[in-house]
């Protein structure tokens, strides 16, 4: 584990703004937020979808606002855990880190499933399993390697993305259908065969889903401790980022309601937005974009497995699990610096649960609303104590975080609606969150002295509680 001086290897601060970027935007995959969660939301809203991309989009961006405060307050790596610990205490670190675990996991096995399912529209005849265990090794192999050549390899595959959202708007915009103003006044939605108002509280549902989709300025805090300059730097990438964001992903779904000559067929087909591709502009673009979508979900799936190996190589060089688990999960490479055994650990447990299937993951990651709301308290403590708004401050002090409490209520209220998914998830999700925190209260309060959160030389990390 040590370097040939002696020291023991760290992450090496190698990554520009632009490598931060390519990485988040990456993960987020705005090509699988635009014809996955873009067709999801349409299902749900019909033409709606329009309204709920464009007010989700704006509370997305306006939510990384709350990322961008706390990320340049505290720029290290492992996401979100260490902020919490330094602005809220060890109590609440952590059983936000028990939470994520399962999570992390989760969400990179739905990753993988998702790839597997798109290839297979591709080529109907081929397994889904190998395909699933083929994209977790090549995707393991990619981000087992330096952190720079992952922002290269990432960017190329991102480029891809970009070209396949650019063939969908370009198509759009050249077949005209109706004026936006008509399809964000008058939104319709399939029901039994028949074209009816959407009510309000589907578009409700709705906008809560588009906000979710619109999401990722999150991303780039996992990056935040291999960027040179991060504590001046990483706010303005990770608030831009949640901006651009919103529009990349909320724009394509937007303009193709405009030009949807047929909306009784759109909304009837089982992917519409590959369904309206193939209509407009004709069988080779659908199939030229449905490649592009594959390898997006691929680059994404690349993408989170950088960034969750390194929340789970820091809770290992933070000292939060047992010793040898801890010194296992914060080995680096010597040469490449890397989070080795991290990276292939995520890989090993995130195959596994792809064996549960899609449905049951959902029920894993999709009531996660903790996010904003302990973001949304600790930027109010930051603020109170100075610790946060030095080198990014959220503008109109306190809109923003009552804003995320805000979306908190709004997103556990929709969850609740979702008795298949959403309402299972949020019961076991704060069931776990509570278990968390007693076990911490009862038997881990003097332990956690010994945790190492934050020693990259930011010293509010190891405030105690």
């Amino acid at each position: 584990m040590q370097d040939p001086e002696g020291t023991p290897p760290t992450l090496k601060r190698v990554l520009s703004p632009v490598g931060v970027v390519l990485l988040a935007f990456s993960a987020l995959s705005p090509a699988f937020s635009v014809y996955i969660g873009g067709d999801a939301v349409l299902k749900l809203a019909g033409t709606g979808a329009a309204v709920a991309f464009m007010l989700g989009g704006i509370a997305a961006a306006i939510l990384g606002l709350l990322y961008a405060e706390v990320g340049a307050a505290f720029p290290g790596a492992g996401g979100i855990y260490p902020r919490l610990g330094a602005l809220l205490g060890r109590r609440v670190a952590f059983p936000y880190i028990v939470l994520i675990a399962p999570i992390v996991f989760a969400q990179t096995a739905f990753a993988a499933l998702g790839m597997a399912d798109y290839i297979r529209v591709l080529a109907p005849g081929l397994p889904a399993m190998p395909l699933v265990f083929g994209g977790m090794a090549a995707a393991t192999a990619i981000a087992v390697l330096n952190i720079r050549f992952g922002a290269i390899v990432t960017g190329i595959f991102l480029a891809i993305e970009a070209v396949s959202l650019t063939i969908l708007v370009a198509v759009a915009l050249l077949h005209p259908a109706r004026p936006l103003t008509e399809v964000l006044a008058h939104p319709v939605m399939l029901d039994h065969g028949v074209l009816k108002d959407v009510p309000v509280e589907t578009l409700w549902l709705a906008m809560v889903s588009g906000m979710w989709a619109c999401g990722g300025a999150s991303w780039g805090m996992y990056f935040a401790e291999e960027m040179h300059d991060a504590q001046r730097r990483i706010g303005r990438v990770v608030a831009w980022t949640g901006v651009v964001a919103a529009i990349t992903i909320a724009g394509p779904v937007i303009v193709m309601l405009t030009s949807a000559a047929d909306t009784r067929a759109l909304l009837s087909a089982d992917a519409p937005i590959a369904a309206f591709l193939k209509q407009t502009g004709g069988p080779v673009i659908a199939i030229v974009v449905s490649a592009g979508v594959a390898a997006a979900i691929f680059n994404s799936l690349v993408a989170c497995m950088i960034a969750y190996s390194r929340y789970l190589y820091a809770t290992g060089r933070d000292g939060i699990w047992p010793a040898p688990m801890s010194k296992a999960l914060g080995y680096l490479h010597p040469r490449l610096h890397s989070p080795l055994v991290a990276t292939l650990t995520l890989a090993v447990l995130s195959t596994l649960m792809s064996l549960l299937g899609e449905k049951t993951l959902l029920i894993l990651i999709s009531g996660n609303v903790s996010d904003y709301l302990l973001i949304s308290v600790a930027i109010f403590v930051g603020r109170r104590k100075g610790t946060t708004g030095r080198f990014f401050k959220a503008p109109l002090h306190p809109f923003v975080p009552i804003f995320g409490l805000a979306v908190t209520a709004m997103s556990v209220a929709a969850d609740w609606l979702d008795p298949d998914a959403g309402r299972p998830s949020i019961v076991l999700l704060i069931s776990l969150f509570l278990a968390a925190l007693a076990y911490y209260h009862f038997r881990l309060r003097q332990v956690s002295k010994d945790w190492l959160i934050g020693h990259q030389g930011v010293e509010a990390l190891g405030a105690a509680d």
